[in-house]
């Protein structure tokens, strides 16, 4: 009967050891409940867990903004402290005002566009949102999702999906702020996601838009 119990603590010790260590400390803190909602791209096989990891820390800004604010930018001092103060100071207020938003819902051809641009710049060493072939971003979204409300963020240099999503929440520089209302705007109902390699800024991250899921 020793013998069991000890193979069961290895077989637990060791499913536990393959989850990523940044799964592991991130996630232990999220209340279920709300992780059950945030993470809407759990079983999706068209993403990888990084990628489905951005939807859900966009869905737990989205759906509790206050809660990320206390759990999520005051606890990571280190990378906002080299934002400037009043985009960070902006976002707080924003995001203190942010709650119940209806939960981002992966889907395969917003995914695919995502893909399609992530890769298209990554080999061209491109930052925009138009494809090296000219095509802008609306068109190109809509040869893959039909929607009549579309958006797409762009974030290069990170492949750390947390710190891919407080980049963009944060939109330093951006006096538009338009990656942070993309991700917290009540219109958009669907989202996809890609993470590709950059030839210029090692990584970069597509996230595009809907409202619709046709």
């Amino acid at each position: 009967m020793k013998i069991k119990n000890q193979q069961i603590f290895y077989f637990i010790l060791l499913i536990w050891m393959t989850v990523p260590v940044h799964a592991q400390s991130r996630y232990n803190n999220i209340p279920p409940g709300l992780y059950q909602k945030a993470n809407t791209a759990k079983s999706v096989d068209y993403m990888s867990q990084d990628e489905k990891d951005v939807v859900l820390y966009m869905n737990l800004a989205r759906i509790n903004g206050k809660w990320f604010v206390k759990n999520i930018i005051e606890k990571h001092s280190d990378f906002t402290q080299n934002e400037q103060k009043s985009y960070v100071k902006s976002l707080i207020s924003d995001l203190k005002k942010t709650k119940k938003l209806t939960p981002l819902s992966p889907l395969e051809g917003l995914t695919k566009a995502a893909r399609y641009h992530a890769k298209d710049m990554g080999r061209t060493g491109k930052t925009s949102h138009r494809s090296s072939d000219g095509t802008d971003s609306f068109k190109r979204i809509r040869r893959f999702n039909n929607g009549n409300y579309q958006g797409e963020n762009c974030q290069y240099g990170y492949n750390d999906p947390l710190l891919i999503v407080l980049d963009l929440l944060i939109d330093d520089g951006v006096p538009s702020l338009g990656h942070r209302r993309n991700i917290l705007n009540p219109g958009f109902k669907y989202t996809g996601v890609a993470i590709e390699p950059h030839k210029k800024y090692e990584f970069n991250c597509v996230q595009d838009f809907s409202d619709s899921d046709k």
